[in-house]
């Protein structure tokens, strides 16, 4: 049998809490990771072994478990009957017969009449206890219950013999009642059969006795219910109950988490240890301050954030059924595999040469903003080698890649630039997600991105966020108009930046390490008024421009009028200067679309319609010098400028595919014969399209 006496460095943080209010004769509610396993004194055991080898530890004479589903349990007590303390008379050999007669001798002596004798003048003296803090006798404890079955008892029976059991002080007793979460239906709302069951609790925790001989003096009858979730537990059974303490168990920290790896990487009689494990120097080299065992158990606790204990047991077991050796500065490789199911990192497997050509790429694909695509270029580098200022001692974090946030004015690539990451780091655009925040405009919609918690509608299909990362979590995520979103929305990011992970309603957690995140904004584009009464709050850059000239109003105007209106839209308007203090230096201003870059724009827009006609009929497109002159032209009048590319795109649609297609439309009658031919097309000075097929048709 394993000695829990034994000195140990180390339990879990919720059981040294357990321990002190148990000492200062509390009952115990008990949530949260209720199901998991915990340390207690260098081992791993569940909530039921813990409460049964602490309380055997402390020499309870009664541990009885109770749960709706499967009755009363008692723990298995072998050993020597008993003496009652301050009596020779032995108790019953079992814990079930000393709960049997617990219940009836606590019956008879409040229901005389059931013996068939007067009662004595001892059981009709009511003795004023000699501790102020112990709750005076009762006449009745317990009354109008029945007599104690091996049946399973129904809840409110089984409710009422727990309660005259914990009333006396001839034997030590702990009562452990499962499940308390479901003895309602709702916390706010139950039925009217349902609030008796937590009266009756509660009446336990108000009576039960403290006992007043022997080596547990002062200690009292104990009652512990636990709950996962202790939002289902009406609040009015324990708060302001000076007899309850909540206590919660909560995911193993990182000590514990290190102190996991540092008893079980290596094989030993407890385990079989980690694969590879047993080439791990457990001794610390000269001029060293760790051993190799010591850095790989770092490794393990930085990367294993929020798992539970059952989790770090399934790593285990993981490392050896897939062959994932543990080494120094290669724990990722096992903690990845398990979290995503890839064994290799799609961001580090970047080939270095096309790292240095992403610069050049993106700027292919998202004109005239150069300050956006180095920003971005420069997070591939850091991803692609791995270092970061977090502590982590495998070089490696559980933030996400890369965190942006691409504001400035409309139409200018903030999106383009996110799905051309995308290509160029996955290759795939299902790697690409994009969030409309438009619909995240009410509070409640932030269960939208994690899942509804159980109980409510929609729970069962989890959150849209949580659910895309689980499924691909190699993934650039894109929020699109970010300020559209409820600011309880915004809070759901603040985890996510910081931890790099989200649970859901479910309980389900989804990792974002292997993600990039970018978030979209045009806050400073328009003039910001006020909804009530229209009156202008804050200037928007497109009447600022109005007033300028575009040459003279600079890029570094640009970049300091969105950072202040970013700045204040975060602390002023929505107050929430904690998600701006994260996203730190990585708000990327976007620059006005510059004169010079209308050409370049509207050829990357042309050369897409010159490919859907090659693909669809095998025809060839030549646009004349005309089109883009044009374009130039009519780019230059009103405002057009301050609507970025979409208005290139929009414009280009009205004078080129639309009357293209109604031209083929015409002229071919069969689409089949437009196979090897060649059109050139061309704007006339009234911007009327001219198509002319070319001499030389193959």
């Amino acid at each position: 049998m394993t000695d829990f006496t034994a000195h140990t460095p180390l339990s879990s943080r919720w059981i040294l809490d357990f321990e002190k209010q148990t000492q200062r004769r509390k009952h115990i509610l008990l949530y949260g990771n209720i199901h998991d396993q915990f340390l207690w004194r260098g081992h791993y055991l569940t909530a039921h072994e813990f409460f049964t080898a602490y309380f055997q530890s402390l020499h309870f004479d009664l541990i009885v478990r109770y749960d709706p589903v499967d009755g009363f349990a008692f723990v298995d007590d072998s050993g020597k009957p008993r003496s009652r303390p301050g009596n020779d008379q032995p108790l019953p050999a079992t814990m079930r017969q000393r709960f049997e007669e617990a219940v009836k001798r606590g019956i008879v002596e409040s229901n005389p009449g059931l013996s068939g004798r007067a009662p004595t003048a001892n059981e009709t003296t009511i003795a004023m206890p000699a501790d102020p803090m112990t709750p005076p006798a009762r006449q009745s404890p317990g009354g109008g219950t029945g007599l104690f079955s091996t049946r399973r008892a129904a809840p409110e029976e089984a409710f009422g013999n727990l309660r005259v059991v914990m009333a006396q002080d001839r034997m030590s007793a702990v009562a452990l009642v499962d499940l308390g979460d479901m003895l309602t239906t709702e916390a706010g709302r139950y039925a009217a059969c349902e609030r008796p069951l937590l009266m009756l609790l509660k009446k336990v925790t108000l009576e039960a006795g403290v006992i007043r001989h022997g080596p547990l003096l002062g200690y009292r009858n104990t009652l512990i219910v636990t709950a996962g979730d202790l939002r289902r537990v009406p609040e009015w059974f324990y708060h302001d109950n000076p007899f309850v303490a909540l206590v919660q168990a909560a995911r193993p920290n990182r000590e514990e988490r290190r102190q996991f790896a540092i008893n079980f990487m290596q094989p030993g009689p407890a385990s079989g240890g980690f694969f590879g494990g047993d080439c791990l120097n457990a001794t610390r080299a000269e001029g060293k301050t760790h051993s190799e065992l010591e850095q790989v158990a770092d490794e393990f606790s930085d990367l294993t954030e929020g798992v539970q204990a059952m989790d770090m047991e399934a790593l285990r077991h993981t490392s050896w059924k897939e062959r994932i050796p543990v080494r120094v500065h290669e724990m990722w490789r096992l903690t990845d595999y398990f979290k995503f199911g890839l064994r290799d990192d799609p961001w580090e497997q970047l080939k270095p040469e096309r790292v240095r050509r992403a610069r050049a790429e993106l700027s292919r694909t998202v004109i005239g903003q150069p300050v956006a695509v180095n920003a971005v270029t420069t997070m591939l580098t850091a991803a692609r080698v791995g270092l970061t200022l977090s502590g982590d001692a495998s070089g490696r974090t559980g933030k996400p890649k890369g965190v942006f946030f691409f504001v400035g004015p409309t139409g200018v690539g903030k999106t383009e630039l996110a799905k051309a990451l995308t290509k160029l780091v996955f290759g795939d655009e299902q790697a690409f997600a994009r969030f409309d925040m438009s619909e995240y405009k009410e509070e409640h919609a932030a269960e939208k991105l994690a899942g509804a918690p159980p109980g409510y509608e929609g729970y069962e299909d989890g959150g849209q966020l949580t659910n895309r990362v689980l499924e691909k979590p190699y993934s650039i995520l894109l929020f699109d108009e970010i300020e559209k979103a409820h600011p309880r929305v915004l809070d759901k990011f603040l985890q996510i930046l910081e931890d790099g992970r989200l649970t859901d309603g479910k309980g389900q957690t989804a990792y974002f390490n292997q993600t990039a995140i970018i978030f979209t904004s045009n806050i400073g584009a328009s003039d910001l008024t006020d909804a009530q009464t229209g009156v202008r709050l804050r200037e928007g850059i497109m009447n600022r421009v109005r007033l300028d000239t575009m040459h003279e109003f600079s890029y570094e105007d640009v970049r300091n009028h969105f950072q202040a209106e970013v700045d204040w839209y975060f602390t002023s308007r929505i107050g929430r200067a904690e998600l701006l203090n994260r996203l730190g230096d990585n708000i990327v201003v976007f620059d006005l679309l510059r004169p010079e870059f209308v050409t370049g724009i509207a050829q990357k827009f042309l050369a897409k319609l010159i490919t859907s006609a090659q693909e669809k009929y095998r025809l060839t497109l030549h646009f004349l010098p005309s089109v883009l002159e044009v374009m130039a032209v009519r780019m230059a009048q009103k405002d057009n400028l301050l609507f970025g590319g979409r208005r290139i795109k929009t414009l280009l649609e009205s004078l080129v595919e639309r009357p293209l297609n109604g031209w083929i439309f015409e002229n071919y009658p069969d689409l089949i014969a437009l196979g090897g031919r060649t059109l050139e097309l061309g704007l006339t000075q009234e911007a009327k399209l001219e198509v002319r097929e070319a001499d030389d048709d193959v």
